[in-house]
């Protein structure tokens, strides 16, 4: 049999054998790694068991070993699976000793937590509605439904990944985290922690209606702890439905309302119920209301959730969410853009003509967003939409075929289509994604928040393998970059705010650097930390950047002048600005030689709350 552990403080693990003869079998195992212990199953005494020595779990056979009077924690199979799924050691080091590894193997199909976004300082409410293994990643990953008022649309799946269907939810307010970013749902101040003593008033008398015939529904993410509780009401309750009747149209995990006055969630249980005639629903509300609990009635819990949000009726007085209600159509809900097509084979050069700027104005126009392609669409607009400037890249062969296939997806079926219609569907733009995806270098970029950096570097070396095209001459040697980073502490003599320029050339003094060649093209990135800690309120860009203080001193040409060598000035023109304000990317593109200005926001309108209207 196997029994697992995590490792508490940094060790000296051995290979068995030597790789090579100038390889030492010695190397560093961080704290926060998980180990296997092998013990056999037959003829092996509990004291020897306990002496076996454990292999890193991450390792493949035996070609790592941790002694076994390491220091290390027992691990349970589930608590080994949740720990499996979090990447980095630090953080499963830190989930474990916080005790919240034995909290989340307790977890249940259901369960109310708070959910942390990609952005840390970002937490919702939400409830649990899938425990288990997904493609591409290791161990146990929990699929959650966002129930949050304030943030309905913050997720990225309807509780579909990868094509396979886990669990149902409204569109964009499904996500699949791992343990870290999962933590328990602290009482509100303003709520009762207490129990209700009057657990009954949850349902007004006013709402009760006659018996109803329908029958259960519920789906696969139903927990066993509800199913349960529904079968024991079956057998207790006088007249229980068999589930033979006719079933009205809702389920588990619906959203629906009750009016007078007009009340909003999320359906958690339907069964029979003391006291309501026919069957009934328990219901998590948007918000508080005096009477509610939390989730239980006449004393018998049926789902949990925050004091004062459970609410209990019979289903004949739900209806669905009219907030979210789908304009009556003769055919399924389709793409707005739709007939717009996905691929253009043939180039299409940037052109002066005025009519290149007009296909990109309005509604509808630009690349369309989905699930968190923000950072992607305002960085490809900024780079393409109005310059040239980094076509060569599309135009050259890729190194291997599946940079090949990620240059085709990008020319043909996003660049070629922008330029020559003005409009991207979505369905390019995810494409590409998933193929990124593919490629295992970054994790979560076909669903998750990103930056237009990780996007970038994504592309440039790991797909398409493109030269670099900054050369920076450091005191320890020459860099080749794609990008320059500012850091700098902040000047108080300098003119607030300051220019782009202004910053650049102080990194470069202080850090002694500069450019070794004149840069052709120049991606500047100024960091953010926040809104309360920013290096500068405001910084601006400038059309026009001089950089000739900043390269290297080329070698006089003994037959020019001083004069002339002087008057030579290398500058660049400001071709885009792609900028962040509440976890949502936008663009400001400039058409050079008409002296405009373009501002593209992918997801500017929501259409039947399901596609997004670039604008």
């Amino acid at each position: 049999m196997q029994r697992y552990a995590i490792l508490l403080a940094d060790v000296v693990a051995k290979r068995p054998k030597k790789r090579c003869c100038c390889c030492t079998n010695k190397f560093n195992v961080s704290k926060g790694e998980l180990l296997v212990e092998v013990v056999a199953s037959a003829g092996h005494a509990e004291e020897d068991a306990s002496l076996q020595d454990y292999h890193l779990a991450t390792s493949k056979g035996d070609s790592a070993i941790v002694s076994a009077d390491s220091e290390v924690a027992a691990l349970t199979d589930r608590e080994f699976a949740l720990l499996q799924a979090i990447e980095k050691r630090r953080t499963r080091y830190g989930v474990h000793q916080s005790g919240k590894c034995s909290w989340g193997a307790g977890l249940k199909v259901n369960d109310s937590v708070n959910v942390s976004l990609s952005k840390p300082d970002v937490q919702v409410y939400a409830a649990i509605r899938y425990i288990g293994q997904i493609r591409g990643y290791n161990g146990t990953m929990f699929g959650v439904e966002i129930v949050d008022k304030n943030h309905l649309h913050r997720g990225y799946s309807n509780g579909v990944w990868k094509g396979e269907e886990l669990f149902q939810c409204a569109y964009n307010r499904g996500l699949f985290v791992s343990l870290e970013r999962i933590s328990k749902v602290e009482a509100q101040i303003e709520l009762s922690s207490t129990p209700q003593e009057n657990e009954e008033s949850s349902c007004p008398p006013t709402l009760q209606q006659p018996s109803i015939n329908v029958s259960l529904v519920t789906h696969e993410s139903a927990s066993e702890s509800t199913a349960s509780a529904t079968a024991s009401q079956r057998e207790t309750t006088p007249g229980a439905h068999d589930g033979t009747q006719e079933c009205l149209d809702f389920e588990i995990g619906a959203l629906v309302q009750v009016d007078d006055p007009p009340l909003y969630g999320v359906i958690r249980v339907m069964c029979t119920l003391p006291k309501i005639q026919g069957m009934a629903a328990g219901i998590e509300l948007e918000e508080y209301r005096k009477g509610c609990s939390d989730g239980t009635w006449c004393k018998t819990r049926y789902f949990s959730c925050l004091p004062g949000r459970a609410f209990f009726c019979p289903v004949a007085n739900l209806k669905p969410d009219q907030r979210f209600a789908k304009p009556e159509l003769d055919s399924p809900l389709l793409n707005p853009l739709r007939d717009w097509p996905l691929e253009e084979p043939e180039d299409q050069p940037i052109s002066d003509d005025p009519d290149q700027l007009v296909k990109y104005l309005g509604d509808g126009r630009g690349i369309q967003g989905h699930y968190n392609s923000c950072y992607l669409d305002a960085t490809v607009f900024g780079l393409f939409a109005l310059s040239d400037v980094f076509d060569p890249m599309l135009q050259t062969k890729a190194r291997d075929p599946a940079g090949e296939e990620i240059r085709g997806m990008l020319w043909k079926g996003i660049v070629n289509p922008l330029r020559k219609n003005g409009v991207v569907r979505y369905e390019s733009v995810m494409s590409l994604r998933n193929k990124l995806e593919d490629l295992g270098k970054i994790k979560g970029i076909n669903q998750d928040e990103k930056d237009p950096e990780e996007f970038l570097n994504m592309l440039f070396k790991h797909s398409l393998r493109v030269d670099s095209f900054i050369s920076i001459r450091r005191p320890y040697g020459i860099e080749k970059e794609f990008f320059v980073q500012l850091f700098l502490e902040p000047d108080e003599s300098l003119k607030l705010p300051p220019t782009v320029g202004q910053l650049l050339n102080k990194m470069f003094k202080e850090q002694n650097i500069s450019f070794s060649e004149a840069p052709k093209k120049l991606l500047i990135q100024i960091p953010r930390y926040g809104k309360q800690f920013k290096t500068y309120e405001k910084v601006v860009a400038g059309l026009q950047l001089d950089v000739t203080d900043l390269i290297d001193p080329p070698d006089l040409d003994t037959s020019q002048s001083n004069e002339e060598c002087t008057d030579a000035r290398s500058s660049l023109r400001l071709l885009s600005v792609i900028c962040i304000k509440t976890s949502h990317y936008v663009c400001f593109a400039r058409a050079i030689s008409q002296n405009r200005w373009i501002f593209f926001d992918s997801m500017a309108d929501r259409l039947y709350d399901k596609f997004n209207i670039p604008e």
